[in-house]
């Protein structure tokens, strides 16, 4: 490699490295990864997340309404880039879509109905394990073999780099969330002290049984004792 890409792609790296970093949110940070994308890499023009849920693949964080239409279009053909990369491989790459065999049915709709050229899918992983693969990374291009080995191996690192910041603002929320559930519903069990003039236990039986005499969330019982006491 000559010295002016190997400065370039360091450069880009350095930028990936400074752009991909724990947002205020879960979603923030994923809205963050894909705008990301189409900063470091020039010829990517839209990008998005696959993320795989147990209803199916599903997509977060598309920088327009190219990207998103290029995700549902291979999720309703079952087939495509960001499917094998969620799935299969570590990283798919579809270089001209007018020609492109691999996805039959779906490549001639990105390329006929969105004017997509190229598409390169990288997984979204903590792991190599696709079995606990988050998904993928999404990039599309209006431009013919728009990805360049150097833009493929930055999609790859994007990649790489955003599961982990994805995971650990999803871990945080979760914790946050938590935190938030366990201090209501120790309000809602102090108020039902009160109100019925019982213990702990008890009241935090009555809030149980009308969790699932209702079936509602044991949280949002709590939520409905403490805004009733409030009232």
């Amino acid at each position: 490699m000559s010295e002016e890409p190997f400065a370039s792609l360091v450069t880009a790296l350095t930028e990936v490295l400074t752009r991909v970093h724990p947002a205020e949110s879960y979603e923030e940070s994923i809205q963050r990864l894909t705008n990301s994308a189409i900063v470091v890499i020039p010829t990517c023009e839209a990008a998005s997340l696959t993320i795989v849920t147990k209803r199916g693949p599903v997509t977060q964080g598309a920088t327009d309404e190219i990207a998103a239409r290029g995700d549902a279009i291979q999720y309703e053909e079952e087939e495509g880039p960001c499917l094998d990369a969620a799935n299969d491989e570590r990283w798919v790459y579809g270089a001209d879509l007018a020609t492109n065999t691999r996805w039959p049915r779906t490549a001639p709709r990105l390329n006929a109905e969105l004017g997509l050229k190229s598409v390169l899918s990288s997984r979204l992983a903590l792991e190599a394990d696709p079995a606990i693969s988050m998904g993928s990374l999404n990039m599309y291009s209006t431009v013919e073999d728009g990805f360049q080995p150097d833009d493929r191996l930055l999609g790859v690192l994007l990649a790489t780099v955003g599961a982990f910041v994805i995971d650990g603002a999803r871990r945080k929320e979760n914790l946050q969330y938590a935190l938030e559930s366990r201090q209501l519903i120790g309000e809602a069990v102090g108020m039902l002290r009160v109100q019925h003039d019982v213990g702990s236990d008890d009241a935090f039986a009555i809030l149980t049984k009308a969790s699932q005499r209702m079936n509602v969330k044991l949280r949002d019982v709590a939520a409905q004792v403490t805004s009733n006491t409030e009232k």
